[in-house]
């Protein structure tokens, strides 16, 4: 069965310098990647510049050294039906954060509760809130549904709290910790619908006329999702721009086109272990003096863990109407197979197969002419069955260029043998570009009817190139998006996957879940 979810004093002083040390990490582009053995920090800030120096003031806190936990320095606001707050813009939004800070409640009146934390969306949107009453009970609101709760935990005054906010982004299966003074608090600590927009912005103080308060705040600490000890493989295809393109603006792109530098700065994450470009790595012809040119500087970083799919783009001849730079006028892809290496598998097949944790992944080539055939009893669809039969306890990951399901109108049967394999050999995941769109599908058989232990489809056309539309929606396609590029990571577990899709900053659309292996 397949289960799925949808899912966002001193003491403290040596809790965050142990933080940053255990993070701390050295990356050469193209170096094997080490991974971290703690929570990533965002940033943190005791404030000790003297000044809210990276922080977006909204009605403005004030750095003094009246009252303070630790250092010299503390940002206080003193509200009598006045606004006091300030707020944050992460680097790119997150499907995790915690933020943790110390804070002292000197008073509170009124009538209405403060905030004495709040996360919200990259565009600013509220998601979730905690806060204090004028009774000092401690509270939390989902600012997505409306819904208030209450703690028994009572806010003393004057006297410095330790607090730790913890909210993960995913849907109905998003969920929010609250810890106080280092024990967890149970009424606040639930399952909630927080959406699916990640986490952008963390503000401290209220951002609310009308209040009565004064709040203090020190050293206040942001880190990310604990790196999972299992894989993470990231995937998108249609990428690199070739040279000539008129939007390759010095390989930096415009707004919607020739996006792979924005999206490669997603690769850096130090979880992902393996990257799958799903065909069309680069425009116009797959050329070698185009991928020296576009991929290398950008996706191209991260060579040493990479492996290719070949799409169609990598194997034109000539273009007459597009600008396209050294295309191989043989037809067979050799500026693709030429920068990859061994990597991109033989050269007069382009499919191979390799491990990655508990996972047996599959690479296919679409392009069926130049692969030697697609169809049934083809040497590559002769070869896949005898792959899979060769691995049958492992759950198994499949990706190749052109899909057989897609809503973006390019989905084909060039992969309808394959996915017979697949599907009968129990395969859990398939990845498919082309399109260049996200879309994510129900499991499926190879038939493409609704299956419990079907092959969950995802097309992640995304890799930077340009967007594509919608004209039909294909059946069992469960999310759709033609505004965001990004990368798909799967995280691949020893008998499930976790899936998020994470977009390049500036964007807000993802998608995330779960699921058990067959």
């Amino acid at each position: 069965m397949i289960r799925r979810t949808y899912r966002g004093g001193s003491r403290w002083l040596a809790l965050v310098m142990a933080l940053v040390a255990a993070v701390a990490t050295t990356q050469v582009p193209g170096s094997p990647v080490v991974a971290q053995t703690g929570p990533p920090v965002l940033f943190s800030d005791g404030f000790e510049s003297g000044s809210l120096s990276g922080w977006t003031s909204g009605s403005g806190l004030v750095v003094q050294q009246g009252l303070v936990a630790d250092g010299l320095w503390a940002a206080q606001g003193v509200m009598n039906g006045a606004a006091a707050s300030v707020s944050r813009t992460l680097a790119a939004p997150v499907s995790e954060a915690t933020v943790r800070l110390r804070v002292n409640l000197s008073s509170i009146g009124g009538t209405s509760a403060l905030n004495f934390v709040k996360v919200r969306n990259g565009s600013g949107v509220a998601l979730a809130e905690l806060y204090v009453t004028p009774g000092r009970v401690l509270g939390l609101r989902n600012d997505v549904t409306g819904v208030a709760t209450n703690s028994p935990v009572s806010v003393s005054t004057g006297v410095w709290h330790d607090v730790s906010f913890r909210v993960r982004v995913g849907g109905v299966s998003s969920s929010v910790e609250v810890s106080f003074d280092g024990a967890v608090v149970p009424s606040l600590s639930v399952t909630t619908d927080l959406g699916l927009a990640g986490i952008g912005r963390v503000q401290v103080g209220e951002n609310v006329t009308g209040r009565v308060a004064t709040v203090t705040y020190d050293t206040v600490t942001v880190t990310g999702a604990v790196p999972s000890a299992d894989p993470v493989l990231a995937a998108a295809g249609d990428i690199a721009c070739d040279p000539l393109n008129s939007n390759f603006n010095g390989g930096a792109g415009t707004t919607n086109n020739c996006r792979m530098a924005a999206v490669a700065s997603l690769l850096a994450d130090p979880s992902i272990k393996a990257i799958a470009p799903l065909g069309d790595v680069q425009y116009e012809c797959g050329g070698l003096a185009a991928f020296q040119a576009s991929y290398h500087p950008t996706w191209g970083q991260y060579l040493d863990i990479t492996h290719p799919a070949v799409g169609n783009h990598e194997y034109i001849a000539s273009s007459a109407t597009t600008p396209a730079t050294g295309c191989d006028p043989t037809g067979m892809a050799a500026g693709y197979y030429s920068y990859f290496g061994p990597g991109a598998g033989d050269p007069a097949k382009g499919y191979y197969s390799y491990e990655l944790g508990a996972w047996h992944v599959v690479v296919l080539n679409t392009t069926c002419a130049q692969a030697g055939g697609c169809g049934a009893g083809s040497p590559q669809e002769t070869w896949l069955r005898a792959d899979l039969a060769a691995h049958p306890t492992m759950c198994t990951l499949a990706y190749f260029h052109i899909p057989l399901w897609s809503s973006g109108g390019r989905a084909a049967q060039n992969a309808k043998a394959f996915t017979t394999a697949l599907y009968q050999a129990g395969a859990e995941v398939m990845l498919t570009g082309h399109d260049h769109i996200y879309e994510r599908f129900a499991p499926q058989d190879a038939n493409g009817v609704a299956a419990p232990l079907g092959i969950q489809a995802f097309v992640v056309g995304t890799g930077g190139a340009n967007h594509t539309t919608i004209p039909t929606v294909a059946p069992n396609s469960e999310v759709r998006d033609t505004t965001a590029f990004g990368v798909l990571l799967l995280t691949l577990h020893a008998g499930s996957y976790d899936w998020r899709f994470v977009p390049e900053a500036g964007r807000t659309f993802t998608d995330s879940g779960t699921a058990t292996c067959h």
